[in-house]
């Protein structure tokens, strides 16, 4: 079961635990941060699968739990040492109003090990297919939608980690496709490889033989970008 709770472990705190774990950049930084990451909303839950978008940048993660959590895919690397696939991981972070996708701020593999700080809040979805794409045909079940930051559905996640994404403001006439156990094919460009696949689907439908054009809306998924995270002070 996935848990929830304030933050109380000071950052003092931790640095005084820092044996438990070896001392990287990133956690120097937590500990020189001028806020207490640790008094944020926390998230536990054990990593099912890390998941790519279309450019195959690693940006998100599923807990087994169900939530979907997302971050900058500078960190991946970072939080793929702390907490592999099968691991438990404690996200300080923001989780959406009305869906449960979590925006990390902080990360740890545990609350009494000293978190590393995410310097910059990843409010957008990320990862637009570059030159390299690759035109894929998917098919699959849906194992739960694949929100934006912010908690509009934005796709789905396949039962294999496969992510399909529809354009913004394209979902709408596919929200029956787009719930767990449904039925999903699609075609588009995107990326597939070691890490897992993505795709921005120009077609969608229950299989291959019933592919139907996605069309992009003119409005955007996201609203105005939010400001970046508090820095460190000098």
């Amino acid at each position: 079961m996935i848990t929830r709770r304030q933050g109380t472990v000071g950052l003092a705190l931790a640095a005084g635990l820092g044996w438990l774990a070896p001392r990287t950049a990133a956690a120097q930084a937590a500990a020189d941060f001028w806020f207490d990451p640790t008094q944020l909303p926390t998230f536990t839950g054990r990593v099912d699968r890390y998941l790519v978008n279309p450019a195959g940048e690693t940006d998100a993660l599923l807990f087994r739990e169900g939530p979907q959590v997302v971050f900058p895919p500078d960190v991946a690397e970072a939080l793929r040492r702390v907490a592999p696939a099968g691991q438990s991981l404690v996200v300080w972070g923001i989780r959406a109003r009305r869906a449960p996708v979590i925006t990390t701020l902080a990360f740890a593999a545990t609350a009494e090990t000293t978190p590393e700080v995410v310097d910059r809040f990843y409010w957008r979805l990320g990862g637009a297919p570059g030159e390299r794409a690759e035109r894929l045909a998917v098919s699959g079940t849906v194992r739960v939608p694949y929100y934006a930051p912010q908690g509009q559905v934005a796709g789905a996640v396949l039962e294999d980690g496969t992510v399909v994404i529809l354009a913004s403001g394209a979902t709408e006439p596919f929200q029956a496709l787009l719930r767990p156990g449904a039925s999903l094919a699609a075609e588009g460009q995107g990326f597939t490889g070691e890490q897992g696949r993505a795709l921005v689907a120009v077609k969608l439908g229950e299989s291959a033989e019933a592919l139907r054009p996605v069309t992009p809306s003119e409005q955007p998924r996201n609203p105005a970008p939010a400001p970046e995270a508090p820095r460190r002070q000098p």
